[in-house]
């Protein structure tokens, strides 16, 4: 037990590698790449990940060479690039995640299983998910139409556990529709304000990439699962709206009305915690 743990910790650290990678090369639509500092100086080998450059104080390199800096396009002054605490916190949640889904079902799959991989491949989509929403404030459909498909083709081959195929099909198209009608609500909501505010308010509440981000959901825990996923992404949103709106205040001693938040993240915690706990 202790070695597969260690080894489900392992591949979580190195996926989550791979999802600082994506998180960096997605949203600009750049191919992958190695390790780079802000300044585009590769990463020694010891800080191909956040955890390694943390430990091994490469977090920043030294000021680099006239040279180097001949061929970089963005001098970041004194002491190098430092890198974001991003990296090593990906990493932790990648294991983290995946730890928590192979215990969740270790008493009926073994390590190298089906089932096994399908969570593996679930919890390393909802941290590139959270991370590129959390940044960019956006859920590219790259991978929320993936994270479905893959929810799908679970269902369909191990029919033994549920969600089954119908489950998982209602659930999806569940939280599409509720969530597109909450879409529709918040734009007009918006369209509203716009005529009586100086200052317009783009869009809504929900961005559309969260109408995708839920179906998806809807298709891995199925129904009725995706009702309680939904319930909860409310009430989570709701309290991190009011802890961004508190901390905000704190910080710079104004209320800012309708600023917006990801809500990606509460939609990744309603199907973690649907996943984990209602299951």
């Amino acid at each position: 037990m202790l070695l597969e743990s260690c080894a489900v910790a392992i591949t979580g650290v190195l996926g989550g590698g791979l999802i600082n990678a994506l998180a960096d090369a997605l949203p600009s639509r750049q191919p992958l790449r190695m390790p780079q500092y802000a300044d585009g100086r590769r990463r020694p080998t010891l800080a191909w990940l956040g955890i390694g450059a943390f430990m091994f104080n490469l977090r920043r390199l030294p000021e680099p060479s006239a040279d180097e800096l001949g061929t970089t396009s963005l001098s970041s002054g004194p002491g190098g690039a430092l890198l974001s605490w991003r990296y090593p916190l990906t990493e932790i949640a990648s294991a983290l995640l995946m730890l928590l889904f192979y215990a969740d079902i270790r008493d009926e799959a073994a390590l190298l299983s089906t089932a096994t991989l399908f969570k593996f491949a679930y919890a390393a989509l909802l941290v590139l998910i959270t991370v590129i929403d959390l940044e960019h404030r956006r859920i590219p459909f790259a991978l929320a139409l993936p994270l479905g498909a893959l929810a799908l083709i679970d269902a369909a081959l191990i029919p033994v556990s549920e969600p089954g195929t119908l489950s998982a099909a209602i659930g999806g198209l569940t939280g599409f529709a509720l969530f597109y009608v909450a879409y529709l609500g918040g734009v007009m909501f918006a369209r509203m304000l716009n005529r009586n505010r100086g200052k317009p308010l783009a869009g809504g509440a929900l961005g559309f990439g969260d109408v995708v981000l839920m179906a998806a959901v809807g298709l891995i825990v199925g129904f009725p699962g995706i009702l309680l996923a939904i319930t909860f992404s409310i009430f989570a949103g709701a309290a991190g709206a009011i802890a961004v709106v508190c901390a905000r205040f704190v910080k710079t001693g104004s209320y800012q009305p309708f600023a917006k938040i990801p809500y990606g993240p509460f939609i990744v915690g309603s199907a973690v915690f649907v996943l984990l706990i209602a299951n």
